[in-house]
């Protein structure tokens, strides 16, 4: 028992070291700090600054611009003719596809560091070079409203702001008015309050996207919004012709069709950046593709607007000479810096002019541009910095920790379940590891049937007969929502019933489960139940009802304050919190947390063993359409029944809902032996009768697999940080192996809590 409580607190060092070490990183900057106002120098005459709007609109995809039902029709049109020409790009997001590295890309050319994913949620002040900073110690006027994100990584640098709560994704309406009520009166009173930059981020499509789904008929209505404000702003810059104006209208990262983000997918990926030029030089726009660019060059296209050198840590490619024609400054510009890019990371690409360069010659320039290409994309591959010391040194730990875990575990042959943490090798193998520990479940569930019909125990044969089924409705309800299943209706064939049904007619499944599915659920917990439990348990079901009907959150702060007294009468902290999950959980996905506790019930009674009882577990993480992917977070389950932003309680119920099918898991397989069975037994022969005579006999369940599940998800920790060290410079070091450790560290925090509890 020692020693499995020694390895507790080696995982707590293991993973405070870790989190230390990775957000020290995160906007580490070597630049040095006496350049910030130098302007580059040029042969050509001195330019007025322009003047620029920077509009973002948060969850923005390619396609919603780019489909050929868009209802942005004013930006459509300036794509594709006169009098207001502009130019789009297909800008490539690079994970992690969650805000604030976006904007760091955006605002300093440089790419985000493993601490992002880590820190997205609790922003903290930037401290690499950028735009902003530059042209606010140059004396510009930078006004900013919308996502106070941007707020609180550059404080003190707009001279008038305003922000919105990014993460209360409930609010798609509110959140944009607040920023164009500001638009309205920047443009009614500009020569009141005179700007030179404005900012504008709007978050209703995103919101929109995580609370309705990405194919919601809000989407559409949003986009047409948006395309007005973007024809306000051309028409009032158009109006004030004098100075040379730019509007960059872009997005931040895309949208799956689920409405999430935070993988790599193309629609996560692919967002446009459209640029009109006010101005008397005219542009081409005319092109048969959109220019394909990384993010990061919209921060370098800035600096060079203004004027302004490049910051010696931005890898961004400049795209002036789209609007101000090909200038040889501005080749020399960008080849010096990328010659001292090359110098100082000892890249091992050559530079094509070693002495000189005739920058007015069209072979150098065409060759420039190609090894502009070349070296951004060495850059970008080799930018993946790490903390090597401590991976190693929480490695080490992780390994002390594995052996002290697994040193009171009797049946040694069941350790080699850990050899399966070595998929984590292969990237295509994490992100369908649902599928492997689905083929696991069968396997299993096939193994116990052959064995009990062997033995001719067919009572239990019929109970393993009846969780394989489980197991396979189980897994098979959330698999549409994987992004693997992801397909263009088009390119699907015609259903076979589609003669049979019309569309208006078919059920939804969350008007189907408003009532049923929670009182479905219930009913088990019930009838298993004493009167002070059951008064516990058909709380939530009243909450539930009272919620639909529109009463206020008044019963959403009841359930959670129930969490206390029923910890108190359980003295289990899983059974308090089961039925605040059940207020967190979408009506169509109820069903998913009675799967999964009968589940855990068939493994009880059927007494599998410890290997067993851990597959079972770590499907039931999978059950709800979890991943090792960022984009199956469920923001709009973290916010029910908040009326505001509350960082820990928003953090406490995306982890509880997260975790949903483990925890009712759990409660499936110890509900029944937390207590004596009650004097009266009629409800449990109602459910067990059909299985076996009398009802599965109450003796306290072992807990031993619990020990070999704590030691499986620290093994897989130190597995994917030696992943995560020895791809740093993979193509999918961000999209597959960062989140792998981000998930690995909540896995073993979750099974180390419940383990301390279930010891």
């Amino acid at each position: 028992m020692l020693y499995f409580v020694t390895s507790r607190i080696l995982v707590v060092i293991a993973c405070a070291l870790l989190v230390y070490s990775f957000v020290s990183l995160d906007g580490k900057s070597d630049a040095p700090e006496n350049h910030e106002n130098e302007k580059a120098k040029t042969d050509e005459k001195s330019r007025k600054d322009p003047r620029l709007v920077f509009m973002v609109i948060d969850a923005f995809r390619l396609s919603f611009l780019t489909s050929p039902d868009s209802p942005m029709s004013f930006t459509k049109s300036s794509l594709s003719s006169a009098p207001n020409p502009a130019i789009l790009f297909d800008a490539y997001a690079r994970m992690p596809t969650v805000t604030l590295p976006r904007i760091t890309a955006y605002i300093t050319g440089t790419l985000p560091s493993f601490g992002t994913i880590l820190t997205n949620l609790a922003t903290d002040e930037i401290k690499i070079d950028n735009w902003i900073s530059r042209l606010s110690n140059a004396g510009k006027r930078i006004h900013f409203f919308g996502d106070d994100t941007w707020i609180r990584l550059l404080p003190g640098k707009f001279e008038k702001s305003e922000g919105v709560t990014s993460f209360f994704v409930n609010d798609y309406t509110e959140v944009d008015q607040n920023v164009t009520r500001n638009l309205d009166s920047e443009l009614l009173e500009a020569s009141e309050s005179p700007w030179d930059v404005l900012i504008l981020h709007y978050l209703g499509l995103d919101h929109i996207g995580h609370s309705l789904g990405g194919n919601s008929p809000k989407i559409p209505e949003k986009l047409k919004e948006m395309d007005k404000i973007v024809k306000r702003i051309f028409e009032f810059l158009s109006s004030e012709s004098s100075q040379e104006s730019y509007l960059i209208v872009c997005g931040d990262h895309g949208m799956t069709s689920a409405g999430s983000h935070g993988g790599a997918s193309p629609d996560e990926t692919r967002v446009p950046v459209i640029i009109w030029k006010i101005g008397d030089q005219k542009i081409d726009n005319r092109f048969t593709e959109p220019p394909r660019i990384e993010q990061i060059d919209l921060s370098a296209t800035i600096f060079d607007l203004f004027n302004l050198n490049f910051p010696p840590e931005s890898y961004g490619i400049s795209l002036a000479h789209y609007f101000r024609g090909e200038t040889q400054e501005g080749l020399r510009k960008q080849h010096e810096h990328f010659k001292a890019l090359v110098k100082e990371k000892q890249l091992g690409t050559s530079d094509i002019c070693e002495s000189s360069c005739d920058y007015s010659d069209i072979f150098v320039k065409n060759s420039l541009k190609k090894w502009f290409r070349s070296v951004q994309d060495e850059l970008i591959g080799t930018a993946s910095e790490i903390p090597t010391a401590s991976i190693w040194i929480c490695v080490f730990i992780l390994a002390v920790a594995t052996i002290l875990s697994t040193a009171s575990q009797g049946n040694y042959p069941n350790l080699l379940i850990l050899l399966i943490n070595l998929i984590n090798f292969a990237s295509s193998l994490i992100e369908e590891e649902h599928e492997v520990w689905y083929f696991l479940g069968s396997t299993a569930v096939a193994i116990r049937l052959i064995l009990c019909i062997e033995k001719r125990e067919f009572a239990k044969a019929r109970l393993a007969l009846v969780l394989g089924i489980l197991h396979r409705i189980s897994f098979g309800y959330m698999q549409s929502t994987r992004r693997r299943w992801e397909m263009d209706p088009n390119l699907l064939p015609q259903p076979f019933f589609s003669d049979f049904f019309d569309k208006e007619e078919v059920m939804d499944l969350n008007e189907f489960f408003k009532d049923k599915a929670a009182f479905a659920i219930a009913i088990p917990l019930l009838l298993c139940a004493d009167n002070k439990q059951k008064v516990l348990i058909v709380t939530p079901i009243l909450a539930q009802s009272f919620e639909y009907l529109g009463t206020p959150s008044f019963f959403h702060n009841f359930i959670r304050f129930s969490v206390f007294p029923i910890y108190y009468l359980t003295d289990s902290p899983l059974h308090a919190v089961a039925p605040w999950i059940l207020l967190l959980a979408p009506e169509s996905q109820l069903p998913l947390c009675l799967l999964a506790f009968l589940i855990g019930l068939c493994t009880r009674i059927l007494k599998l063993g410890d290997v067993e009882s851990l597959i079972f577990c770590m499907s039931s993480f999978f059950y709800f359409g979890n991943s090792n992917s960022l984009s199956t977070l469920s923001l709009t389950s973290a916010y029910i029944g908040l009326q505001d932003y509350y960082p820990i309680l928003v953090g406490i119920q995306l982890i509880l809902y997260t975790f949903a099918g483990p925890i009712f898991f759990f409660l499936g397989r110890y509900l029944l032996t937390s207590k004596p069975p009650p004097r009266d037994r009629t409800g449990l022969k109602l459910i067990f009768g059909f299985i076996e005579r009398d009802p599965p006999p109450f003796l306290s369940p072992s807990t031993s697999w619990l020990r070999l599940f704590f030691s499986y998800r620290i093994f897989s920790l130190a597995i994917s940080l030696i992943c995560l060290y020895h791809f740093q410079n993979h193509l999918f070091v961000w999209s597959v192996y960062s989140p792998k450790v981000v998930y690995d560290m909540a896995h073993v925090i979750f099974s180390g809590f419940v383990s301390f509890y279930y010891p």
